[in-house]
């Protein structure tokens, strides 16, 4: 028994020595495939910009309005005299030149008048407009005078702000002005003082060509020439007309026909002084003043 026990021991030790003569193996590594990359596409990136905004629209500015140049007020002496004071009833502006552009197919200015009433020539030299007076009333006369000369039924009142700076004398009979006598505003024009300035809008008195208040401009082209509108804006905007054969000491200023402002048709100008030779057809003659002579009022005074 013994015998057996230690022959299964040798074998067993016979085994363990053969096992562990041999080598051991490495031991195998596993090796796991990287995994593929998945390729990912990151989203637009969207970058929001402000949206420009409009240029702020600057309103043009307004054309100045042009201020009238105001004159200073003079003051008036304490006893004011006739001499002591402006004479020009219409101080004349300085002319501005404007050229007149022909049109075409267009009617020319001033054309003649077809048939034409005869121009009535005045009768007696009571009622006639000359270079220097009106009726019975003359350049350089004083008042006192006119008054002796025209006898009963005439009167003499006055007649303030008849024009801008000036005041009047209305000479009237029965109620009816016959002509008026200007003078400065502010003075008191005295039987001593000598007429300057004399004014009628009376269509009984008339030139020696039978030229008076209402007549109209183209009858009155026809004896003077062709006619010229004037617009001064500073004085008071009035109107006048000058005609190429004018006569001397006469100043004309016409009578818009309807509700028109003015009988002449004026460019569009900023200027202050404006001249056209187009004018209403029925537009007249309204008012004719006889003034001193350059320079004859200062020597009479």
């Amino acid at each position: 028994m013994k015998q057996r026990i230690y022959l299964s021991l040798c074998v067993l030790a016979t085994v363990l020595m053969t096992a562990c003569g041999q080598k051991s193996q490495p031991p195998t590594a596993v090796v796991t495939p990287a995994p593929t990359p998945i390729a990912v596409t990151p989203p637009p990136v969207t970058t929001t910009q402000p949206t420009p905004s409009p240029a702020p629209t600057v309103a043009a500015s307004p054309s100045p309005v042009k201020v009238p140049k105001l004159k200073p007020a003079s003051q008036a002496p304490s006893t004011p005299i006739i001499s002591a004071l402006p004479k020009p009833l219409y101080p004349e502006p300085a002319p501005v030149q404007i050229p007149v552009i022909p049109e075409p197919n267009k009617t020319k200015a001033n054309p003649k008048p077809d048939p034409i009433s005869k121009l009535k020539i005045p009768t007696s030299p009571a009622l006639q407009i000359t270079p220097v007076g009106i009726g019975g009333a003359k350049i350089g006369m004083s008042l006192k005078e006119l008054k002796e000369q025209m006898g009963q039924g005439f009167e003499f009142p006055i007649k303030s702000s008849f024009i801008e700076g000036f005041d009047a004398i209305a000479v009237t009979k029965a109620g009816a002005v016959q002509y008026y006598i200007p003078y400065p505003t502010g003075t008191q024009f005295t039987d001593a003082d000598k007429i300057q300035h004399l004014m009628t809008d009376n269509p009984n008195y008339r030139t020696e060509q039978g030229v008076g208040p209402g007549t109209s401009i183209k009858q009155a082209a026809t004896v003077y020439g062709g006619a010229t509108l004037s617009l001064s804006k500073e004085n008071e905007s009035r109107e006048f007309i000058n005609f190429t054969q004018h006569p001397n000491g006469l100043a004309f200023r016409p009578k818009p026909a309807g509700n028109h402002n003015f009988a002449g048709d004026y460019p569009d100008s900023n200027d202050e002084y404006l001249k056209t030779q187009k004018y209403d057809n029925k537009a007249a003659i309204g008012q004719i003043t006889v003034s001193c002579a350059e320079n004859q009022c200062e020597q009479a005074n």
